[in-house]
């Protein structure tokens, strides 16, 4: 059976997205369709043109929740950030009718949702009949063999909750991972590894170059890179960032260019660079373990989700954690590098087609209890 699938996306970040182009490429190529997409968006970021550009269907948008960045764009302002969206609720209803009229527009079998919050709201408002699949890294919030950062109590329940709130009333929560763990079917939770796109996982290892790879989520971090540039300028940097208004390429001197996201320059310079510094985002991390590249990750300021992630990818032996964008302890670090690469790629090629299959999955035992509630109605 040939499923009509519609795709709810976070526009923060560049994660969420390239996993939705690599579950587009896997569902057609099982003979699915993606018929269409819904990207939650806000006035801090705009969706990257690859996007736009690559996904094989229509796209809507519909305004949705987002941190408030500091005056410097470096860190996020948890407690402005909560009062603004508050007073945004009468435009995040707004982006649910967005998605209700595209779900009556592309009448889907299933709704896939890469973490965006609405998705969550969504279906406890509306009730959905379609069946909702949940595809994100912070699912993993919810197994047990997920290890967080000591301490932070608080904040560790606000992430856990808010990664429950965006998954409810899902068919199937699908948790991305660094390493193998155990599913959770009585829990609706399955681990699978990072959702890589094929630009990714067609590349061999190869020999590097002598630059290191720099990608900053919040542009506010750029002087600080040219600080440590200022100081090292005999090792050559290429950063990639989203700073609003910027060229498609900067120059800053012979050694340092700064490059507006571009996924292909982006993975082409990533197998090739010597290592990878970047802010603590989990799609990143992945690409860099499975191209055989030591990581450097500095959380964003006062983001916890990102202090998850860097303590995460040093547990995965992927790299080391750092407060500021000193690339001398990642030139350190190689010498001591000892990722299982082989390993980590023949777990992630074994497990390919799961993806789909979950998916499948999860819509028949949807369509079960339906009609298992059906028959129940008439006997009745």
């Amino acid at each position: 059976m040939s499923l009509r699938c519609l795709f709810l996306v976070q526009g923060e970040g560049r994660g969420h997205m390239t996993q939705a182009l690599a579950m587009q490429r896997l569902l057609t190529e099982a003979g699915h369709e993606v018929v269409g997409a819904v990207v939650g968006t806000s006035d801090r970021r705009a969706v990257p043109g690859f996007f736009l550009e690559k996904l094989q269907a229509p796209i809507t948008f519909a305004p949705s929740p987002n941190f408030v960045a500091d005056a410097n764009r470096r860190g996020v302002r948890p407690v402005k950030t909560v009062l603004r969206e508050l007073g945004r609720v009468p435009s995040f209803l707004r982006g649910l009718s967005v998605i209700d009229a595209a779900i009556e527009q592309h009448e889907p079998d299933v709704v896939v949702n890469f973490f965006e919050p609405l998705g969550g709201a969504y279906t406890a408002w509306y009730q959905p009949a379609v069946p909702f699949v949940c595809v994100a890294h912070q699912y993993m919030f919810h197994h047990p063999a997920y290890a967080f950062p000591a301490g932070q109590r608080l904040d560790r329940w606000g992430a856990r909750t808010f990664a429950h709130i965006t998954a409810w009333g899902a068919s199937a929560r699908l948790a991305l991972s660094l390493y193998p763990a155990e599913d959770r079917p009585a829990d609706r939770l399955f681990v699978l590894p990072p959702l890589l796109r094929d630009e990714v996982l067609s590349r061999p290892i190869g020999p590097t170059e002598p630059f290191f790879l720099v990608y900053i989520l919040n542009s506010g971090y750029a002087e600080e890179i040219i600080r440590w540039h200022e100081d090292n300028p005999a090792v050559p940097l290429h950063c990639f960032w989203d700073r609003p208004g910027a060229a498609d390429v900067e120059h800053h001197d012979a050694t340092l260019t700064f490059h507006q996201l571009d996924d292909v320059r982006f993975v082409d310079m990533m197998a090739r660079c010597r290592g990878l510094v970047c802010t603590a985002g989990f799609e990143s991390v992945g690409e860099a373990m499975y191209l055989g590249k030591p990581v450097q990750v500095v959380p964003v300021d006062n983001h916890y989700e990102q202090q998850c992630n860097a303590h995460d990818t040093v547990r995965a032996g992927a790299g080391i954690r750092s407060t500021s964008f000193n690339i001398d302890r990642l030139r350190r670090y190689r010498e001591d590098y000892a990722h299982d690469v082989e390993g980590f790629r023949a777990w992630m090629q074994s497990e390919r087609d799961r993806y789909v299959r979950e998916i499948e999955r999860a819509v028949q035992r949807s369509a079960t209890v339906h009609l298992a509630s059906a028959s129940s109605a008439v006997t009745t």
